[in-house]
């Protein structure tokens, strides 16, 4: 493997990592291929300065109507009207991503000869496809632009024409994007389907005696504390719902030690300053973006976290994740927000990563009545629950936090750690199950540059 990536480490190619301020997702993934790339790779990472990306992104998490007039904006005809603007707009508006590049070119000190793009958000890969040939014909270098959707979601604006590789995490999202250019007479690209990039810091196997604490923590019977991680999502949503949840899981028991990462901005100030005042809550926060991505890698590196709750956006994935590996917690998901979140859950639905709708509900109503379960009932409901990574919350902070518990005390949560994700058995998505996305994402680029030089 390590031949392989040789490409990438030579002085005359140059690796940018372009990355969209558009909540920490594009940057979680972004930072998951820089770990996996090889020491002596030395890669530049390049932020849009597009403030309009950050702003949409908020204003559709945050408000009701604006997120439900982009929700409308992304189904059907609407979203086959507003794509080809929206490419047109992206595609037209490049000329700062021109100037940029052309900086970085010209302040290296051994000139390139090659260039290799990363794009981990559509707005900057339209863009840089856009000036490809541009910076080809002027620059005299070779140009690739490889870029990894984000979410198991066929948005019709992740079609770029001119990428030479688009990554999608499974096989529906390829064939849908692939149907949509076709019909909408676009050229051709190149999908690959290769599983979700996955952080290799938390994709580290657990040792014996931290697996052990996992499971002690899972133990309704014990007395271990019990680590709970709560990333805030870069959009800042649904704090009241983590602040009352906190609390009512605490008054549930004094077991939960809950683990806190954020970035400390204005939208967040009265959150955290909250948070601070409870002894149950260990803060990790910082006004930087890459650090507060750093502070959660470090929190699983220093602590072994037993559950998370958290979006279900590109962390839906963690779920690829074994409970023996160090990022292996047992995860809870918020309400969806956005088509995007919506399809990651049908992803884990359909690979029977989180239980189906009506198993779910049936779960919630157990859960709300505080239900015993029966002898018979439980090892039937534990025996499906070993091919759990994650449940979904059901609404309200009440509701979540009584589920939580009653899962912990019915011993679903001590069951979920037998998860293994992938069978033994062979079967047409287990590429797609896959945890080392991050590997095979650089194996795969690295051969097309071989092949393409």
């Amino acid at each position: 493997m390590k031949s392989s990536f040789s490409s990438l480490s030579k002085k005359s190619f140059l690796l940018v990592f372009a990355y969209a301020p558009a909540g920490l997702g594009h940057l979680r993934v972004t930072d998951a291929l820089y770990r996996g790339l090889p020491p002596e790779a030395s890669p530049i990472l390049l932020g849009s300065q597009d403030t309009t990306i950050t702003a949409m992104h908020r204003m559709m998490s945050v408000h009701t109507i604006t997120r439900a007039f982009f929700e409308w904006v992304e189904q059907g005809s609407a979203e086959e009207f507003t794509t080809p603007l929206y490419r047109w707009y992206l595609r037209s508006h490049a000329d700062l991503l021109y100037r940029q590049i052309n900086t970085i070119i010209d302040q290296r000190l051994n000139i390139p000869d090659e260039l290799l793009l990363i794009a981990t958000h559509f707005g900057l890969a339209h863009q840089a496809a856009a000036i490809k040939e541009k910076i080809i014909e002027n620059r005299k270098i070779k140009v690739s632009i490889v870029v990894q959707v984000t979410d198991d979601s066929p948005h019709h604006i992740w079609y770029i024409p001119g990428a030479d590789i688009i990554f999608v995490p499974s096989e529906r999202t390829k064939d849908r994007l692939e149907a949509y250019g076709r019909r909408s007479k676009l050229p051709p690209v190149n999908f690959e389907v290769n599983p979700y990039p996955l952080s290799p810091n938390l994709n580290t196997d657990l040792t014996d005696s931290r697996m052990d604490h996992r499971k002690s923590q899972l133990d309704p019977h014990k007395d271990t504390t019990i680590h709970f991680a709560i990333p805030i999502s870069g959009a800042a949503v649904g704090m009241d719902f983590i602040t009352h949840l906190i609390d009512f899981l605490h008054l549930k028991s004094s077991r939960f030690q809950f683990h806190v990462v954020s970035k400390n901005a204005p939208f967040t100030f009265r959150f955290l300053y909250n948070m601070n005042s409870r002894p149950q809550v260990e803060m990790h926060m910082s006004p930087h973006e890459k650090e507060v991505i750093n502070l959660y890698e470090k929190l699983y590196e220093d602590t072994t976290i037993s559950l998370e709750v958290t979006k279900p956006s590109e962390q839906a994935f963690k779920a690829l994740i074994t409970p023996k590996k160090r990022g292996g917690s047992i995860m809870f998901f918020s309400n969806p927000v956005g088509r995007q979140e919506y399809d990651n859950l049908h992803f884990l639905r359909r690979n029977n990563l989180v239980p189906q709708k009506a198993v779910q509900k049936e779960l919630w109503n157990r859960a709300e009545c505080d239900h015993i379960l029966e002898s018979e009932e439980r090892n039937k409901l534990l025996k499906e629950a070993t091919s759990w990574r994650a449940l979904n919350l059901p609404k309200g902070s009440i509701e979540s936090a009584q589920f939580i518990w009653w899962c912990l005390r019915e011993k679903i949560l001590q069951s979920m750690l037998s998860c293994r994700v992938m069978s033994d058995s062979a079967h047409q998505t287990q590429s797609e199950l896959q945890s080392d996305g991050v590997e095979q994402f650089w194996m795969k680029t690295a051969e097309f540059l071989q092949n393409n030089t």
